[in-house]
């Protein structure tokens, strides 16, 4: 026979603890009523450029070269005899009150040109220059008792109608652009 052996079991002792019962305290229920504001937000984007036109600079002191010349040979002509009579020296060169108001209405003309920063009218304004340049410059026999015109005066239109028209197809024009978003 075997024998069989039973597996040792060790007594445990048990402790009864008695129950403590929670203290509850009673608290009123407030009730809030909480409005949840939707979550929006804006944003606000601001663009701005600058426009550099340096050709429209050189084509504005031109024209207001121009300008200021023949409103000088204006005021020294006057309008109060023939417009070739009066014959007179401006800036070394001799003019007519009829001079006087060809070169004031084309340096006008390139002055609003360059304000407005127009390329096709300022190499229109410069060809209109050259070419009358050109044309005084050859016949200038034919304009000394209206115009009372010099070959010298002639051929500096015609380099400064020369410099019009290249600024204006030559010079690169710069814009700038810079944005701002900002949140509201």
């Amino acid at each position: 026979m075997s024998i069989q052996q039973e597996p040792f079991i060790e007594p445990v002792a048990v402790v009864a603890e008695p129950l403590v019962a929670e203290q509850v305290v009673a608290r009123p229920v407030v009730e809030q009523l909480v409005v949840a504001e939707p979550a929006v937000r804006e944003t606000v984007s601001t663009t701005t450029g600058r426009r550099y036109a340096f050709d429209s600079l050189i084509v504005g002191i031109i024209g207001l070269g121009l300008l200021i010349t023949g409103l000088i040979a204006i005021t020294r002509g006057g309008f109060d005899g023939p417009l070739n009579d009066p014959v007179f020296s401006v800036l070394g060169f001799t003019h007519t009150t009829t001079l006087g108001l060809i070169e004031a209405a084309i340096g006008f003309c390139l002055v609003l040109v360059a304000a407005s920063t127009s390329r096709s009218a300022a190499i229109l304004f410069g060809l209109v220059l050259g070419v009358g340049g050109v044309v005084g410059a050859v016949e200038t026999d034919s304009f000394r008792r209206s115009l009372a015109l010099e070959s010298g005066l002639a051929w500096l239109a015609v380099v400064l109608g020369g410099i019009v028209v290249v600024v204006s197809l030559l010079i690169p024009r710069m814009t700038t652009w810079s944005t701002r978003v900002q949140s509201v």
